[in-house]
């Protein structure tokens, strides 16, 4: 595909040194099942396998996704899944996802993510700087959003005519009450 046709879709691959930069500011575990939605060509599936969690790379594009079997084989801690990043069944156990997804995309990504029955706990989503600063003054239901590490165009290939960010999703967790507990009204 030309550099127009990346650009059409909205998909900007990330170069590897600003996928590595992104990773250190976001802490992975080695318990984590992180999903790469729009894994392109593994810029970030592989470092974040490195650190040690279990990944699952979801691509669209046959072509990227072959080369990135080839560059996974034999690394037992990454899954390479062909399909639609908005059609392929999430898990019903917590996990994270960490992704540079397609622009044209991530809006319709961030509402599914964050649906009521979602099992994500957090969400690491490289996105254009408008829809970071949106996100962050509007969070979805549920939710916690925060501009994290600022990705300039020129960290991209090819690359957008603004600069990224990542927004950092969290869910938020309401507070269990016990069962027959009543609320005391403040003092006054």
């Amino acid at each position: 595909m030309s550099g127009n046709g990346q650009r059409r879709w909205g998909w900007h691959r990330l170069r590897k040194t600003w996928a590595e930069r992104i990773l250190d500011g976001i802490a992975v575990l080695d318990t984590d099942l992180v999903l790469d939605l729009g894994s392109g060509t593994g810029a970030l599936t592989l470092p974040i396998a490195a650190r040690g969690a279990r990944v699952i790379a979801v691509e669209l594009h046959a072509g990227r996704v072959n080369r990135l079997r080839d560059a996974v084989a034999g690394h037992d801690r990454v899954t390479v899944v062909e399909g639609d990043m908005l059609e392929v069944p999430l898990p019903h156990r917590p996990f994270r996802v960490v992704a540079n997804p397609p622009y044209a995309a991530a809006a319709a990504l961030v509402r599914r993510l964050t649906e009521r029955d979602s099992a994500l706990r957090r969400a690491d989503l490289v996105v254009p700087r408008w829809m970071a600063n949106r996100y962050a003054a509007a969070p979805p239901r549920g939710f916690t959003a925060e501009i994290g590490a600022h990705v300039p165009a020129r960290a991209f290939d090819p690359p957008p005519r603004d600069d990224s960010a990542v927004l950092v999703l969290r869910r938020v967790r309401s507070p269990r009450r016990r069962r027959g507990s009543r609320r005391r009204p403040a003092p006054r």
